[in-house]
């Protein structure tokens, strides 16, 4: 079962989440849905995606990358939202980091990695994402005390 760890945080009087999106795993080419969060009252939001060498000396490796959006808590309605990449690179190890807009989307979130490996023997990425949420619409008032 995939969790999602969520803790909310006030920096510089803005309420911030942090949420697990994709929980590190390895990945062999099948889709990977992220968890679903629940955005309500978040407007906007940063996806880092973070991903090891590609393993099996594949003779090339591709990632496509979206953000899926829905009204249904499980997602049964998702939607692509926005399309981060459709064919990134991910031969080496890196992090991509995206803003993103979620004044359009709809209550629930997630992120789809979909990486494509072309040759080799079972080729491979160790992956990771989080997801911060920034911009809620409503914040604590100065008067208030927020504990980490």
């Amino acid at each position: 079962m995939t969790r999602s760890i969520f803790k909310e945080q006030v920096f510089a009087g803005k309420t911030v989440a942090n949420l697990g999106a994709i929980p590190p795993q390895a990945n062999t080419g099948a889709a990977v849905s992220g968890s679903i969060i629940d955005r309500r009252g978040y407007r906007s939001g940063k996806l880092i995606a973070e991903r090891a060498a590609v393993s099996g000396s594949p003779s090339a490796a591709e990632l496509s990358l979206i953000i899926q959006h829905g009204d249904a808590a499980n997602l049964s309605d998702a939607a692509t939202f926005a399309t981060l990449e459709t064919a990134l690179d991910i031969s080496a190890a890196g992090l991509e980091e995206y803003l993103l807009n979620l004044e359009g989307a709809k209550r629930y979130v997630r992120a789809v990695w979909d990486a494509t490996y072309t040759g080799g023997t079972t080729p491979g990425n160790v992956i990771a994402a989080q997801l911060v949420l920034g911009d809620k619409d409503v914040n604590p008032t100065a008067a208030e005390t927020v504990h980490p």
